[in-house]
């Protein structure tokens, strides 16, 4: 009985905290997304025009 007292409380735990481990990688993801196209913007401003 104990063992189920623990996997109800445990398991919301774990969710939120894989949850808010993914959130926080798919954030950095897209800053670096957004610095690369900002970085071949420039790189085309100073080679090609």
């Amino acid at each position: 009985m104990v063992m189920y007292h623990e996997i109800i409380i445990f398991t919301p735990i774990f969710a939120l905290l894989i949850g808010f481990i993914v959130s926080k990688t798919l954030k950095k993801r897209k800053r670096s997304a957004k610095s690369i196209y900002k970085l071949i913007d420039d790189l085309e401003k100073k080679y090609i025009y």
